[in-house]
């Protein structure tokens, strides 16, 4: 529990605010005090998150659901609008510790209090399927300890908001060592998940250890999925139920009902170890001790903004200041200022020599914008590329419209990049845009677009943050790292054919290096054996590289997005005496890697201008600029060449049909085949669309060969 932030509004609809309980990415969870004095649990969804217009439709059913609940260990929702701002629900408090704190302050429980902990969880998991519920993150910090029993939290709201994220291969919803094999494949779920969870969490209180042991996620997911619990130190009279509980096949494991038949009833008398009825009572008293805060408003948080929201469900306490006018005008001014700086330099091209002939009408004009850091050479690339676009197709004779460009220099933050987007949504003439941006700043961009719904192409960016854009206006024209490395993965099962690899996860960047483990030890697409090595972000790659070279392994897979760490991973395995093949993602590429990995083999999602189904477009490039393409420029032609594909076909209103007319039907670029799957409206990766293979030569990048030629051109 913690104090209040500056930024924070003392009340939400009329729910009083005392504290902080806690805050994620999805939003804040506050302890508040009902109009009737009543302790409450409040949880405030972020904005940005409530953008996506099916989102409010989904949260309001399932709070209306999860509202239904009337088992007896569950907490019930007090009250709900899924139409504020930022949507928000209230649910009673429990003034209680979590099981997890529990158990790391006292230890593993005993059999009997064990047994009746799931005996009550099983009845409360019954209520929820009941209700068409599936909690899906059932693990010890969900489950809050009262005096009179346990409450299971956060049911119904994680599937609310889990279903706004791209549901497909690489993608969770869930704790590593709780979650259940399908969740960890990203498969569907149902009631059977939430047995396994369960009996992860009986695992734990019985033996004061997660089931599936410790370390990495990517460790831990890899045993949930492949291998066995320890359930060493479980009771006998619990060992056999639990092992069915974590069943890796949904249809082995017992129904809740079963389960609730097995352990019993609760006994509410001695249902809590020695030593835990004083913790409960100790955090009990801790709400006792709060003041309740009077109302305030400061400058920039929600609740100033809600005086300038009469509709919104935020209010302020106390008399509506006059200075609300000014701090409206004050944000507004600083929002312009970014906006300015960021977007200063304005160019458009593709209007010399592109009006229609004398005596004709004009054709209408569409304006493509490209958002990305103007000093970035990768940004001039895309520049070029895109340009080279226009004008051939203002050269077109029969063309519907003219097409010209506008850059937006994103300033390489993401503050600049949401700025530049809101400066591009504002004029009616920008159609789509291009985000040539990096990880950092894409996302961003990403959240400004579906607020100006503005359909935004990515070309570059991969991070995992842009796996929800099935929820937005963004399109990629990429697969991200969930995917896992393609041209990579391709190369060592065509190639190598390695019967035994080592995977270098360096948790340096490690959410996001994550994926590529979560590609082999999961998803098993690497077909040989997999072993993986963490090493930590203050720790060197000297003793790893030792034992990959004397195990002698066939090839070596960095996880890893840290130049200067790959660097050190290449120079630690040619000491070591390591000879075999080494591969690594394009993230790693640094003049410090170049000069230690020769021969390391590189995947990318950008093309080369060796590439001789690029012959024309290189030529085009050369006659133009005097120089062969460098990296991008051509996904910026593809990107730009898509774009009029799609305006073609969307008639007058560009903005509004845009987006479906690219997701009709699959489109062949000069780089990749570009198309998106029915469902999930997400980057098709068939034929690994889009990836492509280098190799480090006398410490420069060589094109090797596309994803699917990988096998026929390489041996």
């Amino acid at each position: 529990m913690d104090r209040l932030l500056p930024s924070d509004p003392s009340m939400i609809g009329e729910y009083r605010l005392a504290a902080r309980l806690g805050a994620g990415g999805m939003g804040v969870v506050y302890l508040a005090r009902s109009p009737h004095g009543i302790w409450c649990a409040l949880k405030s969804i972020r904005s940005e998150h409530a953008d996506d217009p099916g989102f409010r439709a989904r949260f309001r059913r399932e709070t209306e659901l999860a509202a239904r609940l009337r088992a007896r260990w569950t907490v019930p929702v007090l009250a709900a609008d899924a139409d504020a701002r930022s949507p928000w629900l209230v649910t009673a408090y429990v003034a209680g510790p979590s099981l997890a704190e529990a158990v790391a302050l006292h230890g593993s429980w005993p059999a009997e209090q064990s047994r009746c902990l799931g005996a009550a969880l099983a009845e409360s998991l019954e209520g929820v399927h009941a209700c068409g519920l599936v909690h899906r993150d059932v693990k010890p910090a969900n489950i809050l300890l009262a005096a009179d029993g346990p409450r299971l939290i956060d049911f119904g709201i994680a599937r609310a908001v889990g279903v706004t994220a791209l549901t497909t291969d690489g993608a969770v919803v869930g704790s590593p060592g709780y979650l259940s094999p399908e969740q960890a494949r990203g498969s569907a779920v149902g009631p059977p998940s939430d047995v396994f969870s369960l009996g992860c969490v009986l695992a734990h209180t019985a033996t004061g250890r997660p089931a599936f042991g410790s370390g990495g996620a990517a460790a831990v997911l890899y045993r949930t999925v492949h291998e066995e619990p320890d359930l060493a130190g479980v009771p006998d009279e619990l060992a056999g139920i639990v092992r069915r509980c974590l069943a890796k096949d949904p249809e082995q494991r017992p129904a809740v009902g079963e389960l609730r038949d097995r352990l019993g009833r609760f006994d509410e008398r001695h249902w809590l170890p020695e030593g835990v009825p004083a913790l409960v009572a100790a955090r009990a008293a801790r709400v006792l001790e709060l003041p309740v805060p009077q109302g305030t408003v400061t400058e920039g948080s929600p609740a100033a903004d809600a005086l300038e929201a009469p509709d919104t469900v935020i209010r302020e306490a106390g008399p509506r200041a006059g200075a609300s006018r000014r701090r409206a005008l004050t944000a507004g001014g600083a929002v312009l200022g970014v906006g300015a700086a960021s977007v200063g330099g304005w160019w458009l091209w593709g209007r010399r020599g592109s009006s229609a002939p004398t005596g004709t009408k004009p054709l209408p004009r569409r304006v493509i914008g490209l958002l990305g850091e103007r000093a970035d050479a990768v940004f001039t690339a895309h520049e070029r590329g895109a340009r080279l676009a226009v004008s051939e197709h203002n050269s077109a004779s029969r063309r519907a419209f003219d097409l010209a460009l506008r850059t937006a220099d994103d300033a390489g933050t993401a503050e600049g990049a949401a700025a530049a987007v809101a400066r591009l949504a504002a004029d009616p003439e920008v159609s789509v845009v291009i985000g040539a941006g990096t990880n950092a700043t894409v996302p961003a961009a990403m959240e400004a677009c579906a607020r100006g719904r503005l359909a935004q192409l990515v070309t570059r960016a991969d991070t995992n943050e842009l796996n929800a854009v099935n929820t937005t206006t963004t399109l990629l024209m990429r697969s991200t790292t969930t995917a896992g490395p393609p041209a990579i993965l391709r190369y060592l099962n065509r190639v190598v054919k390695p019967a035994r690899a080592t995977v270098v996860h360096d948790l340096t960047e490690a959410e996001e290096s994550l994926q590529t483990v979560r590609s082999i030890v999961v998803h098993k697409k690497l077909d040989g054996k997999a072993t993986v090595e963490e090493v930590a972000a203050d720790q060197d790659f000297g003793f790893v590289a030792r034992r990959i070279a004397d195990r002698d392994d066939d090839a070596v897979l960095l996880a890893g997005e840290d130049p200067g760490r790959a660097a050190s991973l290449a120079r630690a395995l040619r000491e070591a005496g390591y000879r075999g093949p080494c591969l690594a993602n394009e993230h790693v590429l640094g003049a410090r890697f170049l000069a230690e990995a020769e021969g390391w083999l590189i995947g990318t999602g950008y093309a080369d201008a060796a590439d001789p189904r690029l012959g024309a477009f290189t030529a085009a490039h050369r006659d133009r600029f005097g120089t062969a393409p460098a990296p991008w420029a051509a996904e910026a032609y593809d990107a730009v060449r898509f774009a009029a594909h799609g305006l073609t076909a969307a008639g007058d209103d560009p903005r509004t049909a845009l987006r479906a007319e690219l997701l009709r039907d699959p489109w062949q670029g000069v780089t990749r085949r570009v198309g998106y799957d029915d469902s999930s409206e997400f980057f098709r990766t068939d034929e690994d669309a889009g990836a492509f293979l280098y190799r480090v030569k006398n410490h420069t990048l060589h094109f090797v060969a596309r994803s699917d030629d990988i096998g026929r051109t390489e041996g």
